[in-house]
């Protein structure tokens, strides 16, 4: 046999060798990828399915303060003493609010704080001398941090310096100058 036909076998024979083994690889390479989409399908149904039950343990533990609530209606209904109501109302809201809690929630109290715009939302103003200017009178809607996050402001009023102090301010200014 001549050399150049020893070569030309050799280089086909190497040649339908290289070819076989992009093949291999080419059909790993898919496999692989199509293993890939398999696993992203797998984990976006998971996560979606997380999510949809991520407050089922809550849900479990607020079970009984339903039922204890459920309770209280019913003796309400019963009962003539209001006393004996609100103390029932009581221990479920005690009750409510301690699982609550236990799940990262935090009630802020904000009446004689001053008024702070990152956690209070000022829903009127009430002109007052018995309290500073940008003092909070009344909570009227109460404000919530969920662990460090504020999940709702405060809803408020904020004192303010009467109109006629105002007036009675500028009038001396004037008098004075």
């Amino acid at each position: 046999m001549s050399q150049k036909k020893h070569w030309t076998r050799r280089l086909k024979e190497d040649f339908e060798k290289l070819k076989k083994e992009r093949d291999d690889y080419k059909e790993l390479y898919m496999r692989a990828v199509a293993d890939f989409e398999n696993y992203k399908k797998r984990m976006a149904e998971d996560w979606k399915k997380t999510v949809e039950y991520a407050s089922e343990r809550l849900i479990l533990e607020l079970l009984p303060v339903i039922e204890n609530l459920k309770r209280a209606l019913e003796s309400a209904e019963k009962a003539k003493d209001a006393e004996a109501l609100i103390k029932g109302v009581r221990m479920v809201y005690d009750q409510l609010m301690a699982v609550l809690s236990k799940e990262g929630l935090k009630p802020f109290s904000s009446k004689g704080e001053s008024f702070d715009p990152r956690i209070h939302e000022a829903i009127t103003t009430v002109e007052t001398d018995e309290l500073p200017p940008g003092t909070v009178v009344e909570e009227l809607e109460g404000g919530y941090f969920f662990k460090d996050k504020l999940l709702r402001p405060a809803r408020v009023s904020v004192a303010k310096e009467p109109e006629e102090n105002k007036k009675s301010d500028l009038k001396g200014g004037m008098q004075n100058g």
